[in-house]
């Protein structure tokens, strides 16, 4: 009996263990079934041979085999081990990417989660964005040089344009600022000017106008505070120039005379002038054997300004080369001194049959929107700094200066001076320059020619 009686003892002890262990293991949920594996209970191995699988990716779990504060902490380590990767991922990038990015920056990419490789990259964009564009921007400008290359005619023309200095030499000549402050408003340029007449070809004597193929003039501007003085000594032959062509070789010397002519170099020394133009040249024919083109020949010189009024532009000049105006000067139209009327043509109208050229000049938008609708409109300095522009020239005054040498009331300021004034002051000191150089041989000088090698100013047709 009484071994009958301990051993329901010790089953009934057995069953209270049994009923104390079921509410433990399932309060422990999944973590309960690694402690499982160490009991013989009876459906608990299935449920744990599930969960087994499921963690055995990873490592660090073994199966317990001690008690319940154990299998907690391991059950804390679980959850904290997928967080901790994206905190340990930056840092061991970190080290080894950085070295890739100076080499290969996509080979980074795939170690890492495409969201931190953006932003790791996007620190170092704007860093790379201005290496980029130094190098770029020479190129660039040089790019944008080579397609200004073609079209130096802007660039030109600024160097013409007078400039506001202070007292100095400038373009050859002197300048002086408080010059500048007398020149009145309506004078758009004033310089030196030349003309020019080539006789036909193989003509070398010519007797008269009939004997020569064409006349043209050389427009050199100065500065408007430009002064001409005793030492001042030749211009510099470097400086810009304009070389305008007159088909019809004689200048118009009334109203009722008129004549078209073309620009035919812009922004042109006139050493390049000389070279380019102005020099002779002898060419072969297959009927006439060998023919020569005479040079150029200078027959006056003087000083010229550019005025405007409410409708009108007036070109005037003086001369001041030859000192005494002959024959020659005399068939071609010039006087001591005169002015025209001067139009610029719209190159979006044809011109006269008499007077068609091949190809317009390439004015630059700006200059286009200034023509307007007219057909032709009071020339500007602009409008002559484009080869092949085209121009009027009406004849106004001879022996006289005429509209060109007042100002309109309001176009000047009560301090200016005169148009004519400003020139005839500008004439009388090319005059004294000329005085002090070598007489009428200073147009060669001016040209950069040795006066030596070329006859004197003609005066008359049998002169030369």
């Amino acid at each position: 009996m009484a071994a009958t009686r301990t051993s329901t003892r010790q089953a009934a002890q057995k069953a209270k263990e049994a009923i104390a262990a079921a509410p433990d293991v399932k309060s422990r949920g999944p973590a309960g079934a690694k402690r499982k594996e160490t009991t013989d209970k009876g459906p608990a191995p299935k449920k744990g041979k599930k969960e087994d699988d499921k963690v055995k990716p990873e490592k660090d779990q073994q199966p317990a085999t001690e008690d319940e504060v154990k299998t907690t902490e391991e059950r804390a380590e679980e959850p904290e081990k997928p967080e901790s990767k994206p905190e340990e991922a930056p840092e061991k990038p970190a080290e080894k990417e950085e070295p890739q990015k100076t080499d290969e920056e996509p080979a980074a990419a795939p170690s890492e989660p495409a969201d931190k490789a953006e932003d790791k990259q996007k620190p170092n964009e704007p860093e790379e964005k201005p290496e980029q564009n130094v190098e770029q921007k020479p190129e660039e400008k040089s790019e944008e040089k080579r397609d200004a290359e073609p079209d130096t005619k802007p660039e030109e023309k600024s160097e013409e344009k007078p400039a506001p200095a202070a007292d100095g030499a400038e373009t050859g000549v002197k300048t002086s600022q408080e010059r500048e402050e007398k020149v009145a408003s309506n004078v758009l340029e004033k310089g030196i000017v030349y003309f020019f007449y080539r006789p036909r070809v193989n003509v070398t004597d010519p007797q008269s106008v009939s004997d020569v193929a064409r006349s043209f003039l050389v427009l050199r501007p100065t500065p408007i505070g430009a002064t001409l003085n005793q030492q001042q000594g030749s211009v510099e032959p470097g400086a810009k120039c304009r070389l305008l062509m007159l088909p019809k070789k004689k200048f118009p010397t009334s109203g009722k005379e008129r004549d078209m002519g073309f620009v035919e170099k812009a922004g042109h020394s006139m050493k390049s002038l000389q070279e380019s133009f102005i020099a002779g040249d002898t060419y072969e024919t297959s009927t006439r054997g060998e023919r020569t083109v005479p040079e150029a020949r200078p027959f006056a010189e003087g000083v010229y300004a550019i005025t405007s009024t409410t409708r009108a532009s007036h070109l005037a000049y003086i001369l001041t080369i030859p000192e005494t105006i002959g024959s020659i000067q005399e068939d071609f139209g010039l006087h001591s001194r005169g002015s025209w009327v001067i139009q610029s043509k719209n190159p979006k109208y044809p011109g006269p049959s008499y007077a068609q050229i091949q190809k317009d000049p390439e004015y630059p938008e700006s200059i286009r929107e200034k023509f307007g609708d007219y057909r032709w409109v009071p020339l500007q300095p602009e409008f002559i700094d484009y080869p092949n522009a085209q121009f009027l020239m009406i004849g106004e005054a001879t022996d006289d200066l005429g509209k060109a040498a007042t100002a309109e009331e309001g176009g000047k300021q009560a301090n200016e001076a005169q148009p004519g004034e400003e020139l005839e002051k500008l004439g009388q000191e090319n005059e004294e320059r000329i005085e002090a150089l070598r007489g009428d041989d200073t147009i060669y000088e001016d040209l950069g020619l040795d006066a030596k090698n070329y006859p004197k100013v003609p005066t008359t047709w049998n002169s030369e």
